[in-house]
């Protein structure tokens, strides 16, 4: 994969970003995680030392694959278990490139992100009517990755796709995290929140999923379409009252969360529901284990490295002022890091939009960060989105040194504090050649952080 930027990184942290990109690889996870015996489908758990056996003999299975590493993960599949699988779905994303020339019993679809389209609401139809008349005999493997939310989705009635794309957008940039989102998502819509396992029950439902979610909830992921959801009406409601958007919400989508209210909408299936006893979720990928792997792979280029977290939250702006503190002390020697050093962070930061500007995640902590460090010479940083799109751009993040907010302040000088909060990152960092483009790499892990200090 190429990645390109404006200017020249510095190259010690280029060499770290093209391995950390090479490591978001969603297959390099499967493929030690996943395999086949005989008839057996065998599924790694590392964390519980534990392996379980899915038997596949017999067994009519279909493949769903949807979310932004769709095409790697169904790849992966077929690769593996060949004409076992009898058809499928991959839902791709829409302006990513095809990887791969699927057989022709799996049908493929365009859909799009982070707002919903007409393709979000053909490959969720596909979908209940690919698992609509399925039995016991049926197996149902899904491949789950982040960014499945608004790729596949079928509103609850009276919403309409307009009002869906209309919520959507004012969860995204309202600063509610990933788990209030998805909260809301889950009560109107018809598969979110345990309810494609639903739909497909008898069916044995065997879910692979990789995790773009800070602490790794499978029913937060892709918004839970196979697991039993914790949530509630009563949740979605008081997150759309918490962030002041109950009054700018579509109508409709407000009738559906009251109704829910009242009990005249069904909940979200929960815990207890007997469809999850023929339900297994499996978390093949995720943001510790690539944390874990470029953690690794830094310490055999010469510096003493730390993942500090892999459940990153909080708004990117603050988050920034503290690794920058964090930097600033590590490199006067008033913290325990041993230089040289190599901090590692993953997870997801979360921006409450105030302004018009254009800018994602990962490039807002960038600019802060180097505003902060700005002068102390020793101290750089990338932040990347792992599926290769920051926010609103086709950028993947964003990296910067000691001198990056003294170009930016020469080239605008006191603007820059005014882009700064008019979320206008993209324009600050682009425009001096501070952006990374990798293009969408057919994965999600999340947002990953890589500050050196020398």
């Amino acid at each position: 994969m190429v990645i390109k930027t404006g200017k020249k990184m510095p190259e010690k942290l280029e060499t770290i970003l093209k391995e950390s990109v090479r490591l978001a690889d969603i297959q390099y996870y499967m493929k030690k995680r996943v395999r086949l015996e005989g008839e057996c489908l065998i599924i790694k758990n590392e964390k519980e030392n534990k392996e379980y056996k899915i038997t596949i003999k017999n067994k009519r299975v279909h493949l769903i694959s949807f979310g932004k590493a769709s095409q790697k993960m169904a790849e992966f599949a077929l690769n593996l278990l060949g004409s076992r699988i009898i058809d499928g779905i991959v839902v791709k994303l829409k302006f990513a490139e095809k990887i791969s020339e699927f057989p022709q019993n799996i049908k493929v679809i365009e859909a799009n992100h982070p707002v919903p389209d007409s393709g979000s609401i053909e490959a969720a139809k596909s979908i209940l009517n690919l698992i609509s008349n399925a039995s016991e005999d049926d197996l149902m493997l899904f491949l789950i990755s982040g960014g499945g939310s608004a790729m596949v989705e079928l509103p609850i009635d009276p919403i309409t796709l307009e009002d869906a794309e209309k919520a959507f957008s004012l969860l995204i940039r309202s600063g509610a995290t990933i788990h209030e989102i998805n909260a809301v998502r889950k009560h109107i819509s018809q598969i979110k929140g345990g309810k494609l396992a639903k739909k497909a029950y008898p069916a044995e439902v065997v879910s692979l999923i990789a995790s773009d979610v800070p602490g790794n909830y499978i029913d937060v992921i892709a918004s839970g379409p196979t697991a039993p959801d914790t949530s509630t009406y009563s949740d979605a409601y008081r997150i759309l009252e918490q962030y002041e958007i109950l009054d700018k919400i579509p109508k409709s989508v407000l009738e559906v969360i009251e109704k829910g209210l009242r009990g005249e909408i069904e909940e979200t299936p929960k815990p207890l529901d007997k469809v999850f006893e023929r339900a297994h979720n499996f978390l093949i990928a995720a943001p510790s284990d690539l944390a874990k792997e470029v953690s690794s792979y830094v310490s055999k280029i010469g510096y003493n490295s730390y993942v500090l977290t892999s459940i990153l939250q909080g708004e990117s702006g603050e988050v920034a002022k503290a690794l920058s503190s964090i930097a600033i002390d590590t490199k006067k020697g008033n913290t325990s890091f041993a230089l040289p050093t190599a901090l590692i962070l993953a997870g997801e930061t979360n921006v409450k939009v105030k302004g018009s500007g254009k800018g994602g995640r990962a490039m807002e902590l960038v600019a802060y960060f180097s505003r902060e460090i700005a002068g102390i010479d020793g101290i750089s940083i990338f932040a990347i989105d792992t599926d290769g799109m920051d926010g609103s751009t086709t950028s993947a993040g964003a990296f910067a040194d000691c001198n990056t907010w003294r170009k930016i302040f020469k080239k605008y000088g006191l603007k820059a504090f005014d882009e700064l909060r008019n979320n206008n990152s993209y324009e600050l960092l682009d425009s001096l050649g501070y952006t990374i483009y990798t293009g969408p790499t057919g994965s999600n892990l999340n947002n990953l952080i890589c500050i050196l200090i020398d």
